[in-house]
């Protein structure tokens, strides 16, 4: 136990592997943070790269690092272009047939990212849809008619009734207030039209109020609808009636293909999250750990930009290293991998790259 501590403490401090070069493992790798995430100078850091200098410190094998698309990893390992894989390599039945995988270490998910909204900023979106052109416009028609209504109540009832309707602009005042009570449907009957031509425009303001009051508060809610939105979404067919964004050619593009889900496709997260701020989208999924590294990414930005992870999950799903079939090192790193995925080192370098808030 105490040499396998001092070997484990010594990964990081590792140079170059005393492997020649002509025994140098090629690994495909593509860059997804938190996964893979190359430096200006060309270097890897990442939880793929951080497992790949610990597992083969351990193993004794050296490798170096060959950048592809994410679309060419699986199958330039199954090709024989490359020995290994390194990034988000999903383990599926189809690469499974193609080729080795290594002992899974980590278990992720495929989910979905939504603007976070709390009351304050529905609220103000509310505010917003008020000063529309088009609900403003609606607003001064609907105090327009409620006015044309008062003044027709008046004119027919003021002679009936002293006590209701009658005089100027009090009785102008007591129609405006019959109008607008009729119309919310609240119906004190403190006023009340007595005759039949007052009745009768009762009877047509009822009606036409309704339509009026259910028109602005469809519109109204409307802008609420966003807060709710993560907490409504609760099975795969209720992501069907909105717009999701996804990364090209990815893992999550193809599950939501097969589940019948129409998607807008994007070659970065970051361009995917900044349409969803946008609202050009309402929703962006992808694997869980990528999401949440790119939500605390954006959560720093000056101003930031806030977003959440919903509970929903898509599909669970295992994260290893894709080997070449009867690679005569797989072996050898798949012990490796059992042994240092089991060490305090590689506890402390999930909270690294994932953080405790991206658990699943």
């Amino acid at each position: 136990m105490v040499l396998s501590g001092v070997l484990l403490s010594a990964v990081f401090a590792w140079g170059e592997s005393p492997s020649t070069a002509s025994n140098r493992l090629r690994v495909a790798i593509h860059e997804k943070p938190p996964y893979a995430i190359k430096n200006q100078d060309g270097s890897w850091a990442g939880l793929a790269p951080s497992l790949w200098m610990g597992v083969s410190k351990i193993a004794g094998i050296d490798y170096e690092f060959v950048e592809v698309p994410y679309e060419d990893v699986i199958q330039g390992v199954a090709a024989g272009d490359f020995d290994a894989g390194a990034g988000e390599s999903e383990v599926t039945p189809a690469a499974e047939r193609m080729i080795d995988f290594a002992l899974p270490y980590l278990n992720s998910s495929i989910t979905a990212a939504f603007n976070r909204q709390d009351w304050k900023s529905a609220w103000l979106a509310v505010r917003s849809d008020l000063l529309n052109p088009t609900i403003a416009k609606l607003v001064a028609g609907i105090v327009a008619t409620m006015l044309l209504v008062s003044v027709l109540i008046w004119a027919v009832e003021r002679q009936h009734d002293a006590r209701h309707f009658a005089g100027g602009l009090r009785g102008i005042g007591s129609a405006l207030w019959f109008s607008a009570v009729t119309m919310t449907t609240v119906g004190y009957g403190d006023k009340t039209p007595a005759t039949f031509a007052g009745r009768f425009i009762a009877f047509l303001w009822m009606l036409g109020g309704v339509v009026l009051v259910s028109g602005f508060t469809a519109s109204v809610t409307s802008s609420l609808s966003a807060a709710r939105l993560s907490n409504s979404l609760q099975n795969i067919a209720d992501f069907q009636e909105i717009s999701c964004g996804v990364l090209k050619d990815s893992e999550a593009a193809g599950v939501l293909k097969t589940l019948g889900v129409a998607t807008h496709e994007y070659e970065s997260i970051d361009a995917a999250l900044e349409d969803l701020h946008a609202r050009r989208i309402e929703a962006v999924i992808e694997d869980r750990y990528a999401l949440a590294y790119a939500l605390r990414s954006f959560s720093q930005l000056r101003p930031p930009k806030h977003f959440e992870l919903a509970r929903f999950n898509f599909r669970e799903s295992f994260i290893a290293v894709p080997f070449r079939n009867d690679h005569p090192d797989y072996r050898r790193f798949n012990d490796a991998v059992l042994e240092f995925t089991q060490s305090t080192m590689w506890a402390d370098t999930q909270r690294r790259w994932l953080g405790a808030a991206a658990a699943p």
